[in-house]
């Protein structure tokens, strides 16, 4: 395993923790709010920082890597985190479960970009 290996089963392993029950492209929806934040300076600008944080606030089990949708997701990871993949987030930086909406982002001038797959993103 190489470094970049770690990195992007680590990277990998976060959108698939955020959006498990979804298709890859939810998945990859979320990597791109993880690029927001790194672009935005999150974590000093480091995407697996980013996504390494994720994990850690949300703890949980791992992806089967025979699943089919992870599979995908580790195929396309690389086109995403290259930017070859334009950003389908509206430059959201944060992403809710409809069910778990953050009303007080919402009222505090926050606003939905979009909507994709059971998540909801936020600027």
């Amino acid at each position: 395993m190489t470094t970049s290996d770690y990195r992007n089963f680590a990277i990998a392993t976060a959108c698939w923790r955020a959006a498990k029950s979804d298709l890859h492209q939810v998945m990859l929806s979320v990597l791109l709010v993880f690029k927001n934040r790194a672009a935005a300076g999150y974590f000093e600008g480091d995407l697996y920082t980013v996504a390494v944080n994720y994990l850690v606030e949300n703890p949980g089990d791992f992806p089967d890597p025979r699943d089919p949708e992870f599979q995908q997701l580790l195929n396309k990871l690389d086109g995403v985190i290259s930017g070859q993949v334009q950003d389908k987030t509206g430059g959201a930086l944060w992403f809710y479960p409809k069910h778990e909406l953050d009303t007080e982002k919402l009222a505090s001038g926050y606003s939905i970009t979009t909507t994709i797959g059971s998540l909801i993103f936020i600027k």
